[in-house]
């Protein structure tokens, strides 16, 4: 059976307080508590297409940076995502997945952290 993975950005936000300063996503910065759309509205991207088996495995790694004058400080997270097939009379599977990565802000005896939370959209389709 041959099947397509899509992936499409859903919402970024950030909770927390960093030294006062916001988390940067690549062409843009975004305060804490605010939730919103992908800067830019990007188009869904093609992560698969060809033969499938029962399942998928999607690994993904993120990577969260709040840039400071002197030290950017760096978090970095990874989640694995299994996809079933659809089940039987079924096409398409659509599933939304939340990725979260916490920045502690340098040096390490003050306590300000972050989490930035990206979610996608991922969308099985058989083809075949």
């Amino acid at each position: 059976m041959t099947c397509r993975l899509t992936m499409a950005l859903v919402s970024e936000s950030q909770e927390g307080n960093i030294g006062g300063a916001t988390l940067e996503v690549p062409k843009h910065q975004l305060e804490s508590g605010a939730v919103r759309l992908p800067f830019g509205s990007p188009e869904p991207v093609l992560l698969f297409q060809g033969e499938c088996e029962d399942e998928l495995l999607v690994r993904f790694q993120l990577t969260a940076v709040e840039v400071d004058t002197f030290i950017d400080d760096v978090g970095k997270a990874g989640k694995d995502i299994r996809l079933e097939m659809p089940p039987p009379g079924t096409t398409q599977l659509v599933r939304e997945v939340d990725i979260d990565v916490g920045v502690r802000e340098s040096p390490g005896i003050r306590n300000n952290n972050a989490i930035f939370t990206l979610r996608v959209r991922l969308e099985l389709e058989r083809t075949g």
